[in-house]
Formats: C-alpha cells, sequence, structure tokens
C-alpha cells in the first residue's frame, strides 16, 4: 500500500526552521513536496552553521528538507508569482512562514490563491500570531519562549534561562502539520481548502497547558520544585541518571531500594504544604547514594523494583543507543555532496500505510528544470526564465 499522503502536492514558500519541518512531517508521509527557493542562496538555513566541506548543505538543511524537490524562484519578479500561481492550480498544501502581509503584497496571499484553487489549504507560521501589537515584528523561537513564560528559571544572577530545545521552532510544525491533516480530512467532506494559521508562540504556549492554568481562588499555588524521586542523579561510573518517580507506590519502591525504609511512613509525604521540606531533606542523601555505584548497577535495581528511570545520553551517542535503533529513531542515508549521513527517522509510523523511504534534501534548485517541466514549460521559456534570473 502506497504511503499515507501519496498523490497530495505541497508548495513549501518557507524558511528557516518552523515551516520546512511542518512540510517535512507531510514529506515522510509521502506528500510530493516542492521547496520553492531563493536564487543563488537559498533558504536561510543553508548556511546555518556551515563549513566548506557542507558547502550550501547545513545540518539543519539536510534534516529539515529531507526528501523535498528544490526549486529555485525569485517570487519579488512578476513571472516568478505567474510560476507561482501555475504550481498553486495543481497544489493541495501552501506552506509559508513570512510576516503577515508579506505574501499579500506580492499577490500570492490565500485570498488570491484560493481563487485559482478553491480546494487549496494554505498554511501561514508566524512568530506571534497574525494579530495584537507584534504580529508583524520578526521573531524567533527565543523571543516566544519569553513571551509564552517558557523561561520560568533563573541562573544564580536572576537572569532568565531558555529552554534546551527550541520548543516554538520544533513544535509549532506538530501544530501545523496536525492543521493540515485536519483541513484536508475536512476538504474530503466539503471540497473545500481553507488557511491553517499557528506560531511559535501558539506553540510554546502549548508546551506549558498544565503550567499556564490559573485558579485564581486557589490559596496555594503550585511549586515549581521537583518532588522527591523526581531529578537526576550522578553515579559513580559519571553517568547521570534520570529518575522520574510520580506516584507514591513508586516513591516506596524507590526507597525500598536506597535502603531507606523510614521515609515511607513519612508525615511530609502525603502533606502538599510539607512536601517541600522533605523533599530538599532527602534529595541531598538521595544524590550521595546515587554516587556510590556504576549506573548499570541502579539501573538494574530500579528496573527490578519497577521504578522508572533511564540513563541521560549525551547527543553525539544518542544514534548508538540500543533504544534508538531498535525502533528505528536514527537512519542513516547517503547524501550526495557530503556522503554517509545520520537523521533522525520518520517520529510518525502507520501500520499500514508505511512512511517513505528517506531521501536525502535536494541541492539547491536541482528540480527546477523538472518541475517547470511538470508544468508545461518548454525547455526554450525555462532558458529564457533563467535569463531574466527569474530561476
Amino acid at each position: 500500500m502506497p504511503p499515507a499522503l501519496d498523490g497530495i502536492k505541497v508548495l513549501d514558500l518557507s524558511i528557516n526552521y518552523a515551516g520546512p519541518t511542518s512540510s517535512l512531517y507531510l514529506a515522510d508521509q509521502g506528500a510530493d513536496v516542492v521547496k520553492i527557493e531563493r536564487r543563488k542562496v537559498g533558504d536561510t538555513t543553508r548556511r546555518a552553521g556551515n563549513t566548506p566541506f557542507l558547502k550550501l548543505n547545513s545540518y539543519a538543511f539536510m534534516a529539515l528538507n529531507r526528501g523535498k524537490r528544490s526549486i529555485t524562484l525569485d517570487i519579488s519578479k512578476p513571472q516568478g508569482q505567474e510560476i507561482i500561481r501555475d504550481l498553486v492550480r495543481s497544489a493541495d498544501v501552501l506552506i509559508e512562514n513570512f510576516r503577515p502581509g508579506v505574501m499579500e503584497r506580492l499577490g500570492i496571499g490565500y485570498d488570491s490563491l484560493s481563487q485559482i484553487n478553491p480546494r487549496l489549504i494554505y498554511g501561514s507560521l508566524t512568530a506571534f500570531g497574525p494579530k495584537g501589537p507584534y504580529a508583524d515584528k520578526a521573531g524567533f523561537d527565543r523571543l516566544a519562549q519569553g513571551m509564552s513564560g517558557a523561561m520560568f528559571k533563573k541562573d544564580e544572577e536572576g537572569r532568565p534561562l531558555p529552554n534546551g530545545i527550541w520548543i516554538g521552532d520544533w513544535g509549532s510544525p506538530m501544530l501545523m502539520a496536525f492543521g493540515i491533516m485536519t483541513a484536508l480530512f475536512t476538504r474530503d467532506r466539503t471540497g473545500r481548502g481553507q488557511r491553517v494559521e499557528t506560531s511559535l508562540l501558539q506553540a510554546a504556549m502549548a508546551m506549558q497547558y498544565s503550567q499556564l492554568t490559573v485558579v485564581e481562588d486557589n490559596p496555594t499555588p503550585p511549586r515549581d520544585e521537583n518532588p522527591t524521586g523526581y531529578n537526576s542523579y550522578r553515579c559513580s561510573d559519571g553517568v547521570f541518571l534520570n529518575v522520574t518517580v510520580y506516584f507514591p507506590d513508586q516513591l516506596n519502591r524507590l526507597f525500598q531500594v536506597l535502603d531507606l525504609p523510614h521515609l515511607v511512613d513519612d508525615p511530609r509525604l502525603h502533606d502538599p504544604l510539607r512536601r517541600h521540606e522533605l523533599d530538599q531533606e532527602v534529595d541531598p542523601v538521595m544524590a550521595e547514594l546515587f554516587a556510590t555505584q556504576p549506573s548499570q548497577v541502579w539501573i538494574d535495581a530500579l528496573v527490578e523494583a519497577d521504578v522508572p528511570c533511564a540513563p541521560i545520553i549525551d547527543r553525539a551517542n544518542v544514534r548508538f543507543e540500543e533504544q534508538i535503533r531498535a525502533n528505528e529513531m536514527m537512519v542513516s542515508i547517503q547524501h550526495p555532496v557530503v556522503g554517509p549521513t545520520h537523521i533522525v527517522g520518520t517520529p510518525v509510523r502507520l501500520s499500514e500505510t508505511p512512511p517513505v523511504q528517506l531521501q536525502p534534501a535536494p541541492t539547491l534548485g536541482q528540480h527546477t528544470d523538472e518541475i517547470l517541466g511538470e508544468l508545461g514549460y518548454s525547455p526554450e521559456r525555462i532558458k529564457e526564465l533563467r535569463e531574466a534570473e527569474v530561476i
């Protein structure tokens, strides 16, 4: 059986991280993603952290644009805008992440393109949302984290700390892909496409559903501290072990493994107003105990007691981890320029419609002639467009 999105055509006009990742999820499931890039320089991520060896194939670009086809196009020129309209006539989805109003000024906004193709699903991804005082401002993940309340932890000087990963950049593509799939499902019933919108700020807030919930009359607002047994501990071999005890019975078993049975009946354990006292008292003791044995000894003992735990793996070693390999969470591909490359595998699997076999990201403009030829453009016309610096 072909992949779930076989036959779906996606036009990706987006740049940087969030937009291209949105179409990545669709490409993994079989969609034909046509990536529209600027002439000569391409997507901004082609040069992100580049080296002479990588050329215009940065780690970020290779990761986010696998399996897509690349066409170079100057959409600021009328001929380039006309090519966009020609592509839209047979497209199912368009994704862009420019500031609000940019696509409209170019004559290729949703209202204009939906008249050409009423079935078009038009995904618009912004930094802060389409309305409000920040709507038309430039924005990146760190700004969204700060506005969303996600930078709540402070360093020793009181400076707010960003999260270890880009929750806006990586969260918003999931929302966008979900919105596009919902719109495709709706189109099957109505025959019409629609606009899909989300933002980095919205994604950063969606990562904090419970933390941003406010009960105004609650006299005891929640604390930010980790409870006992929900922390990372350094073992004697230098490996840090994550222990994530959440339920009372798990905590009891953890105390048994650590030979701390007297804590099971400590009254502070079940008193929300005093629980933090126990946490502050016990955590240093647990840290000392974990430091007495190698990580594997503790993993074996905790697993035997059914206490949730797992080692903390350095990024450079993630692809070697047996659990990662067993589930094909990392896969190997052969890139035509940089050679053997290891990338994150398809994160969603369907039993009856498997994802595509992952292919490398395209070189800049690799498929320009091919895509224009599919639109009926003659070799002579393609030559004229190239000479006019449209493609």
